[in-house]
């Protein structure tokens, strides 16, 4: 990174003094002479030596004499900024911007690579108050308002990146997928943790108003109603995600079946509707669940019947390993012995097994993250799973 950076600085002082030369010719001067290449020299040794203090001194006296070379000046706080010299950077865009020789234009854009510097650098407050001077900006606007977003949503400041995100939605696609809906159910993650219960529904029902297919407001408003007691619409919230998004109807299953429980509903209403999910999406966890279920009313044996059904349909070692477990309780003697074994050696195949992907990165994990902890995209953690489509990766 060293040596690139010094084989660009000579290319950075060679464009200022061309632009330089360029001007002087065209104002009928003729050529700027030695003191004008001098002086730029001196500043590039200045900045070798990390002599800061000095080469901006240099760099400003030529900036007063040719407006020409602030692009340059730009560009080389920019190239500070992405070797990780902050400091530098930020010196040489504050004495751009502070030197008043700026137009519009320019001053725009030394005050947006000023605020990159600052975001870099840890000032989130800093950085917030220029790009927050931007956005009614015609060129740089769009771009400070994504800048914002991101320090809002670092931040968890999540009532401004609602307004952030709304002003960025009449201006087109967001940049990572961010929505309205999704920040409200933040701040009701935030009062639920807090026990602001009634704060906590609120944001809920405006999540859910705000997008119909936000499967996060509803699968938290069941939780908030399984706490309070109240199963029969909590069980109305967990149906709702089916018509929402399929792939998340695993995570709805072991809240659903508690649901039904609790409400002493007939067992073969909970079985009808976990087959009606298998049946009609083929999830290997609605299969197991109602493996799960044939076992406690019906026996071991309508269990394994189930599951090799299940087998021959779409074969999975999640569903073998299941049967294994329920062969173990059948068998007796050697049989039993070579199926521990089995049924051991499928346990280890399956540890390794995730459970979500991004699809936007391809990241993995077990946890379900409503933003992707690698490339920060929201919705984008899909649940692993073996639909009719024969995909890994979810109903798209």
């Amino acid at each position: 990174m060293q040596d690139w950076l010094f084989l660009l600085l000579p290319v950075a002082a060679a464009s200022g003094w061309f632009a330089a030369k360029n001007h002087y010719i065209q104002k009928g001067r003729g050529d700027p002479g030695q003191e004008f290449r001098q002086a730029y020299c001196r500043g590039l040794n200045y900045l070798l030596s990390e002599k800061t203090d000095k080469a901006i001194d240099t760099f400003a006296s030529l900036l007063e004499s040719d407006r020409e070379t602030i692009e340059t000046h730009i560009a080389l706080g920019n190239l500070f900024r992405r070797r990780g010299d902050l400091e530098r950077a930020i010196e040489i865009h504050e004495n751009l911007i502070q030197k008043g020789v700026l137009d519009t234009e320019q001053r725009a854009l030394a005050q947006y690579e000023l605020g990159l510097d600052y975001l870099r650098s840890g000032l989130f407050d800093r950085a917030e108050i220029i790009f927050g001077n931007l956005i009614d900006h015609p060129g740089r606007g769009r771009a400070a308002l994504q800048q914002l977003l991101a320090i809002f949503q670092h931040e968890k400041e999540w009532q401004k990146a609602i307004e952030c995100t709304r002003k960025l939605a009449r201006l087109g696609k967001l940049p990572h997928g961010e929505s309205v809906a999704q920040f409200l159910c933040e701040l009701a993650e935030e009062a639920l943790a807090a026990h602001r219960n009634e704060e906590a529904f609120q944001w809920l029902e405006q999540a859910r108003a705000e997008d119909t297919g936000c499967v996060r407001a509803n699968l938290l408003l069941a939780r908030m109603r399984m706490r309070d007691g109240l199963y029969e619409e909590a069980l109305l919230a967990l149906k709702q995600v089916e018509a929402q998004d399929p792939a998340y109807i695993q995570e709805i299953l072991e809240p659903l079946q508690i649901c039904y429980e609790r409400l002493n509903k007939s067992p073969a209403e909970l079985m009808g509707y976990l087959g009606y999910v298998y049946e009609t999406y083929g999830l290997e966890s609605a299969a197991l669940a109602l493996a799960r279920q044939l076992r406690t009313e019906r026996g071991n044996g309508r269990a394994i019947e189930h599951l090799q059904r299940v087998l021959e349909a779409h074969p999975s070692l999640k569903t073998l390993n299941a049967m294994t477990g329920l062969l173990l309780e059948e068998k007796n003697g050697a049989q039993r012995e070579a199926l521990i074994r089995l049924d051991r050696a499928i346990d280890r195949l399956c540890a390794g097994a995730v459970r979500y992907r991004c699809s936007h990165c391809g990241f993995s994990g077990n946890e379900l993250h409503w933003r992707c902890p690698s490339c920060r995209h929201w919705v984008a953690m899909r649940p692993v799973t073996a639909g009719r489509s024969g995909s890994a990766s979810g109903f798209q």
